[in-house]
C-alpha cells in the first residue's frame, strides 16, 4: 500500500461525504476504537478494503490524528491475529497527513475456501459480516451455510433425501432416462440398475442405505413437494406494476397459481400460466403485413 492510495481514498470520502464498500474511516483520537472487528470481517468476506484511523466521519472526514501510532498498530495486529478466524494479514501504513499522524490498514479479500472470516469472541453466527455500501452487515444464515458448503465440498443437488426411497421415484421415467444414457454410453449396460442411478447422481448412499438425491427427487419424483414443500413456483398477475398495488375493486391479484411437481412439470405449468395471462396485440402495417406482438418480446 502506497501513501498516494491512502490520500486518494481520503479525497474520495470527502468528495462524496460518505464511506464506501471499500473505504472505512475510524476516529482514534481518544484510544483504540471499541468496534472495528466488524469492518475487518466484512472486508475479508467481500472485496477487501482500507480502514483509515484518524479521520472524523462527523466532520466531513476531517483529519484529527490518532492517540498513539505505536499502540494502535499493536492493537490492530493483536485483533487480526488473535481474535479473528481465520487470522487476517494486514498491510499497515503510518503516515503524516495535514500535519497529524494517521494510520491506514489495508485488508485483502480472503480466498473463497477461507471464508467466512468472523470475530471469535462473538462466534460464527454473530461475528460474521459482509460489506453493504458504507455499512457492515451480519451475514445471513444462508450466506454462512453457502461458505461452509463450499469449504466442505457439499453439493446441494446430490444431498440424500432421507425421508424418501427409490419407490418414491417414477420408475417409468427413470427407465426411459437410463435407456437414453445407455444409447450414448454403451458401457452403462454393464452396470446394475442401482449403480447407474448412483453414477447419474439420482440416488446416493448413507450408512449403507440408498436414498434419492435432491436432484433425483425434483426430476423423477412422483410428488417432490411431499419432501420439499418449499420448492414450488408462485405465479401471480397483479393489477398494477408492483406488489401491493390494488385494482378498482380492491383486488390484489388478477390471477394466482401455485405450480408444483417435478422441475419439468413446474416449467410447463409456469409457461402455461404466462401464456394464459399474456396479451397478444395484432399490428397491421401500411402494407397490410400482420404482426402478432406479445407483452414479453
Amino acid at each position: 500500500m502506497e501513501k498516494n492510495e491512502v490520500i486518494d481514498a481520503i479525497r474520495l470520502l470527502r468528495k462524496y461525504n460518505t464511506e464506501t464498500n471499500r473505504i472505512e474511516a475510524k476516529s482514534a483520537l481518544l484510544g483504540f476504537p471499541k468496534k472495528c472487528y466488524d469492518t475487518i470481517s466484512s472486508f475479508s468476506n467481500k472485496y477487501g478494503g482500507i480502514i483509515i484511523f484518524g479521520l472524523s466521519e462527523d466532520d466531513n472526514f476531517k483529519t484529527e490524528g490518532v492517540y498513539d501510532i505505536n499502540d494502535l498498530q499493536k492493537q490492530i495486529t493483536s485483533l487480526c491475529s488473535d481474535a479473528m478466524v481465520p487470522r487476517v494479514r494486514t498491510d499497515i501504513l503510518p503516515l503524516e497527513f495535514e500535519g497529524k499522524n494517521i494510520l491506514a490498514v489495508k485488508i485483502e479479500e480472503l480466498r473463497q475456501n477461507k471464508k467466512p472470516c468472523y470475530y471469535k469472541p462473538k462466534g460464527l453466527k454473530a461475528g460474521s459480516y459482509t460489506r453493504e455500501g458504507d455499512r457492515d452487515e451480519l451475514l445471513t444464515d444462508y450466506e454462512i451455510y453457502a461458505f461452509e458448503s463450499y469449504n466442505d465440498h457439499i453439493f446441494e443437488d446430490t444431498r440424500p433425501t432421507k425421508k424418501s426411497s427409490i419407490e418414491d421415484l417414477n420408475e417409468e421415467s427413470l427407465k426411459e432416462y437410463l435407456n437414453k444414457i445407455r444409447e450414448l454410453k454403451p458401457n452403462f449396460s454393464k452396470n446394475s440398475y442401482e449403480k447407474n442411478l448412483k453414477l447419474c447422481g439420482i440416488v446416493d448412499s448413507d450408512n449403507n442405505k440408498t436414498y434419492p438425491t435432491l436432484a433425483g427427487t425434483l426430476i423423477f419424483g412422483d410428488y417432490p413437494q411431499s419432501f420439499y414443500p418449499q420448492l414450488f413456483v408462485a405465479c401471480s398477475v397483479i393489477p398494477g406494476t408492483k406488489l401491493g398495488d390494488v385494482g378498482p375493486l380492491g383486488e390484489r391479484f388478477i390471477d394466482n397459481q401455485r405450480v408444483e411437481g417435478t422441475i419439468e412439470e413446474m416449467l410447463d405449468g409456469t409457461m402455461r400460466f404466462l401464456r394464459r395471462n399474456m396479451k397478444t396485440r395484432v399490428i397491421i402495417d401500411s402494407n397490410g403485413k400482420r404482426e402478432n406482438r406479445t407483452d414479453i418480446l
